[in-house]
């Protein structure tokens, strides 16, 4: 026997994600590889750095974006610096150590600009710095990544973190 009642189901309401929802996005979609990618045997580190990076960078704009940040994370000197995306998030509150930890100092330094030697795209590509023009200093990058595994658990830790933070 069916009961022919009407249910009457409240309305669904999507938002177009914000630029700030979906730096959060890529940064959750991303964590998963970093986590496999970094307790996987006899695979360069270079991909597990490369994709942990990027999380980072999301994460930390995600944070900045919703806190109003949304030009300043666009400032070319800031845009690829993990460092100073980490220290921009410090000063807008949130709790994280105030000086980057090693991990991140050393994403910093194969994922983008870097103070010290100009622009470093080392984890993506291997000619290491982009110095401006007319600038023949040649630096490469020593091809240092993070401790993997503790990485991971930091990187999952501060999404995790932001998450709870951007909800508020």
């Amino acid at each position: 026997m069916c009961n022919s009642g009407n249910a009457v189901l409240p309305a669904i309401r999507m938002r177009q994600p914000t630029e700030g929802d979906g730096y959060m996005i890529v940064a959750r979609e991303l964590l998963p590889g970093v986590e496999v990618l970094s307790i996987l045997p006899n695979l360069p580190s270079r991909a597990a750095a490369l994709i942990a990076a990027q999380a980072l960078e999301c994460v930390l704009k995600a944070f900045l974006w919703h806190k109003g940040k949304k030009t300043d994370i666009r400032a070319p000197e800031v845009q690829h610096n993990l460092v100073a995306l980490w220290k921009m998030a410090y000063d807008q509150d949130l709790s994280i150590p105030q000086e980057p930890p090693d991990w991140c100092t050393i994403l910093s330094s194969g994922h983008g600009q870097n103070s010290e030697h100009g622009q470093n795209f080392y984890f993506r590509y291997q000619e290491g710095v982009r110095n401006p023009p007319g600038d023949q200093t040649n630096i490469v990058h020593g091809g240092e990544t993070p401790a993997l595994i503790p990485m991971a658990v930091e990187i999952r830790k501060l999404i995790e973190m932001v998450e709870l933070a951007v909800k508020r």
